[in-house]
């Protein structure tokens, strides 16, 4: 798992047809470490399954967006 928050990553894994790792990027306002772990640790408690799977996950203060890999365009 590949904790970010270029949205690059994201952009690169769906490039490739890949389905691992997942990709965590965070979009939030407030990056202090204190914050993004809250988010994080919410995320691994609801989507750890998906996780395991393969996503792209994005991160924003109102939602998380949640897209299995392969990524067809």
């Amino acid at each position: 798992m590949l904790l970010t928050h270029d949205l690059d990553f994201g952009e690169l894994l769906a490039a490739s047809g890949g389905k691992l790792p997942s990709v965590i990027i965070f979009r939030l306002k407030d990056m202090r470490a204190d914050n993004v772990n809250s988010h994080l640790f919410k995320i691994l408690e609801k989507q750890s399954s998906a996780l395991e799977k393969g996503v792209v996950c994005s991160v924003t203060e109102r939602k998380v967006r949640i897209r299995e890999l392969p990524i067809d365009n």
